[in-house]
């Protein structure tokens, strides 16, 4: 079964002629560090960090990296609104999606008062002790 390890070591095969030093360069990681993934003893798996740099800067599908299937766009898309007031990168543009931001705005408010109710409560007991 093909690992994620396997698909990295293809990208490098593909992308870089081999090149091992090139593609860790490429996504900002130490030659020698690589071989912690690339290596025939000890296989580590990579971190989050290094998965979404490769696809990133490789522009490389991040379904496929992960899992070894494609994605049904096969592209990792960059375009739409990524503002907090998106949902999915897609801006919104129905009444649910705003109604659902206003509850969970709703909610935080909420709790931000609890907790600064919370200090208030935890201020006046340190003033008794003094």
């Amino acid at each position: 079964m093909e690992t994620i390890n396997d698909r990295i070591e293809s990208l490098v095969n593909e992308k870089f002629n081999g090149n091992k030093a090139a593609f860790a360069s490429s996504i900002g990681l130490g030659p020698t560090a690589l071989s912690n993934y690339l290596g025939n003893k000890r296989r580590s798996k990579p971190s989050v960090d290094m998965v979404a740099k490769i696809v990133k800067t490789l522009d490389v599908d991040a379904k496929w990296l992960l899992i070894g299937e494609q994605s049904a766009n096969n592209h990792v898309s960059t375009q739409g609104d990524y503002s907090p007031a998106s949902v999915n990168g897609d801006a919104i543009n129905t009444v649910g999606e705003v109604e659902l931001l206003k509850e969970q705005v709703k909610h935080m408010e909420e709790l931000l008062a609890e907790k600064e109710r919370l200090i208030r409560v935890y201020e006046k007991m340190m003033e008794g002790r003094k």
